[in-house]
């Protein structure tokens, strides 16, 4: 398996567009890894873990073939993680050539609010109707928290987030010909039901969100404390042992640093800082 960090941002892109702090202006002379795009992933270059505002730049700096794209994991619709305009542009009123099939899974909350948006690029969609699925190429499949779906070599887990609970906001194991990933971005918390699901897995790589320095939580995510706290759980379940990675992802600009100082203080707790574009092989 491989797989790539698209983005590793949160909402607030790094740099985020208006602002002045230090770590912002600091993200702009320095660039390099600091210049973080919001948080996208691609396993195996064919299973897209959401489609979010950055996806054109991030395929082209990677050399990401999004129209060989075959699956589409959507963790929830914020507009940081689901853009409906870039998704109707499968239609062929956009004379999109050559569409691979797309398999999408996401929970029923988040179908609702994806079709609320790609509504807002073109009004006479539906995201359940035939005709768009045809014209599109695409399925849904709807996942509730705990089911397992198989697709071809991949075993999909879902598990909520509590990122969102209108939406219904999932992150997922994903395993595939032995190997197995969290991923685990726009996570609140891990409930009694979500530990149960991940002690039946032995994970390879360990995802996890990151948005806040310690300190700076300003709900709905984790911060760098409530990180260790989680990894630290994993290992003394033995969830993950010594062998396997571990990586920060979902990082604004509220109580973190540069991506060096963040990866010196994670080194410490044994994991580590993702930056845009860094590839696992697992």
């Amino acid at each position: 398996m491989i797989f790539q960090f698209l983005g590793t941002a949160a909402a607030t892109s790094i740099p985020l567009v208006f602002c002045n702090c230090k770590l912002c202006q600091q993200a702009r002379k320095i660039k390099g890894k600091d210049i973080r795009k919001r948080s996208s992933a691609v396993i195996n270059n064919e299973m897209l873990i959401d489609l979010g505002p950055d996806l054109c730049s991030q395929a082209e700096m990677y050399d990401i073939d999004l129209s060989k794209i075959k699956y589409l994991l959507q963790t929830h619709s914020h507009s940081d993680h689901f853009d409906g305009g870039h998704f109707i542009t499968r239609w062929s009123e956009y004379a999109t050539k050559n569409l691979t099939h797309l398999d999408i899974f996401c929970s029923p909350g988040t179908c609702s609010d994806m079709n609320h948006w790609i509504k807002e690029n073109e009004p006479s969609f539906d995201i359940h109707d035939i005709k768009w699925k045809q014209d599109m190429n695409y399925d849904i499949h709807l996942l509730k928290s705990g089911d397992i779906r198989t697709i071809d070599d991949y075993e999909i887990v879902a598990i909520d987030s509590e990122h969102d609970k209108r939406i219904e906001a999932l992150v997922y194991i994903i395993g595939h010909k032995g190997k197995y990933v969290f991923y685990g971005t726009d996570l609140l918390n891990l409930s009694t039901k979500a530990w149960s699901i991940l002690q039946n897995y032995q994970l390879d790589l360990v995802v996890l969100d990151h948005t806040y320095g310690k300190g700076y939580n300003q709900g709905g995510h984790l911060d760098s404390g409530q990180v260790i706290e989680i990894i630290n759980e994993m290992r003394d379940r033995k969830i993950i042992n010594e062998k396997s990675y571990v990586y920060a992802t979902h990082i604004s600009h509220e109580g973190n640093d540069t991506h060096h100082k963040m990866q010196m203080k994670a080194r410490q707790h044994n994991y580590h800082i993702a930056y845009d574009g860094l590839k696992i092989e697992l």
